[in-house]
Parts: structure tokens; C-alpha cells; sequence
């Protein structure tokens, strides 16, 4: 099972999350644009906190299956959203809120990955950068005049 574009999730496994008789009930209407939305939407976030630290996409098979957790969790605030009128439960906002307090720590650097590459580790992530601080040069084109 392979996982939307852009996912870390697919829709059978919010299907397993969410149980056969509330998907049905949030997706009737709009089953493949509302389920690739809300899993896309929720890797999204994901993505937009890991990408300072990590190569995306994400390959290590430990990491992937951590982020798909947190996929299908997020997603699953979205679908119950998408329900007029149905609040969720505190299972589900407490969840979510681990989620994203861990997302919060991987942008603060105290949360790592265990099998990420992380950015700027030589794997193909572009161009890096550097800082450098020294001293004033001492000698320099001015001061070497006349020697």
C-alpha cells in the first residue's frame, strides 16, 4: 500500500483509523479529494517542520513509520473537522497535541529522528552554508605598501 503523493499516510490506513462507519459518514461525499487533502494538508505540517533539520522526503524506514502515525493522527483531526456539527474526542486533541508539541521539539533540535538524514549531511540536500568569524586581518593590501 503506498502511501498519497506527498503523504505519509494512505487512505485505507485513515480508513483503519478513523473505523469503516465514520470515514463513510465524513467522506461520502467527497471519498478521493477530501481523503488525499486531509492526509497532503497533514504531511504538509509535518514536512514544514522537519525540512530545517531533515532531507525530505524522509526514506528511513523507523522515521517513516513515525511520521505516518503522526500523518494519520493529524489527518484525523481533519476528517472529524470535516463532520458538521461533531466534536472529537479528547483521544483524538490529545493526540494531536503530542504531535504537535514533537514537531515543535524536532524545530528546536530536541527531538531527532532516529534514522533521518539530517540536512547538510552531505546527502544530496543542496547547497550549505557556513559561518566564519576571525579576527581583523593584519596583513592587508594598505598595510603592505612599500614592502
Amino acid at each position: 500500500m503506498a502511501a498519497e503523493p506527498n503523504a505519509y499516510a494512505t487512505n485505507e490506513q485513515l480508513k483503519m483509523r478513523l473505523g469503516n462507519r465514520i470515514f463513510d459518514e465524513i467522506y461520502q461525499y467527497v471519498y478521493s479529494e477530501g481523503v488525499k487533502a486531509d492526509l497532503e494538508a497533514a504531511a504538509a505540517e509535518i514536512d514544514g517542520s522537519v525540512s530545517a533539520r531533515y532531507v525530505l522526503p524522509v526514506t528511513g524506514e523507523r522515521s517513516r513509520a513515525l511520521l505516518n502515525d503522526w500523518n494519520l493522527t493529524l489527518a484525523e483531526e481533519r476528517a472529524y473537522a470535516r463532520a458538521t456539527g461533531s466534536g472529537f474526542s479528547e483521544k483524538v486533541k490529545d493526540r494531536v497535541a503530542v504531535v504537535r508539541k514533537s514537531l515543535e521539539l524536532i524545530r528546536e533540535g530536541a527531538f531527532k529522528l532516529p534514522d533521518a538524514e539530517e540536512v547538510g549531511s552531505g546527502g544530496g540536500s543542496g547547497p550549505g552554508s557556513a559561518l566564519f568569524q576571525a579576527d581583523e586581518p593584519v596583513f592587508t593590501r594598505d598595510r603592505m605598501r612599500g614592502f
